[in-house]
């Protein structure tokens, strides 16, 4: 990471150091509008955690040119990322997210990254593609999406990439649970980056919920603690 002057989700090209920056006007961002909401909540596994985050009800133009700011600053700080060609955006989810991206990067000396993504079905007539926008066997390709679970999606995402001919260099998503998935305490995202050898970079994580609503700190600890 580097200390640089980027795009923040309030519109104005702001320097400040990248990482810890972005986190923090992530997670303000995400409670503000009701991404990130504290209380309990019954989680898919059955499990209850004291927060729950979801990007679904970012649907407005306010709220997506926002959000693709905030990405379009930490892409820009991630040194290897300096060469990519394309943001793709793994359907559903991803998809508007790469397209807020790559907008929030118009005016800037990466204005001509593309906004790519997969689609879910073979389309048989017109436009055959197995993408959306133009892929071109060389390119360098970002993946963009919401949260990293099973990691199933973004595997699927670097073969198809791979398929075409084209180069991931690694990953971007919003939100990092950060939660202990196997007995060594390693978190989903932890495991598929030794699996993949790509990193994944998050805009925010739980940890960073800690930073800022320190009143939530117990709880979220003592959530964290008993995952396994």
């Amino acid at each position: 990471m580097t200390t640089d002057k980027v795009p923040s989700a309030g519109g104005q090209a702001v320097e400040r150091t990248a990482a810890g920056g972005i986190h923090a006007e992530a997670i303000e961002f995400f409670i503000a509008e009701g991404v990130l909401t504290f209380g309990e909540f019954t989680l898919k596994s059955g499990r209850k955690s004291p927060y729950f985050f979801n990007t679904g009800s970012l649907c407005s133009g306010r709220q997506l040119a926002a959000l693709g700011r905030l990405y379009a600053g930490l892409f820009g700080a991630v040194t290897e990322f300096s060469n990519a060609t394309v943001l793709f955006g793994s359907a559903y989810k991803g998809i508007p997210i790469a397209v807020a991206t790559a907008v929030a990067l118009a005016g800037t000396e990466r204005e001509d990254v593309r906004a790519v993504s997969d689609r879910k079905e073979a389309k048989t007539h017109g436009d055959a593609s197995s993408f959306l926008g133009v892929l071109k066997a060389g390119d360098r390709a970002v993946i963009l999406d919401d949260v990293i679970t099973t990691g199933g999606t973004k595997l699927e995402a670097i073969a198809k990439l791979r398929d075409a001919g084209c180069e991931p260099l690694g990953f971007i998503i919003a939100f990092d649970r950060a939660e202990p998935v196997d007995d060594s305490g390693r978190t989903a995202r932890e495991i598929f980056e030794l699996e993949t050898g790509l990193k994944v970079h998050v805009l925010a994580s739980v940890h960073d919920i800690i930073h800022a609503r320190p009143e939530w700190r117990l709880k979220i600890e003592s959530y964290l603690e008993n995952c396994l």
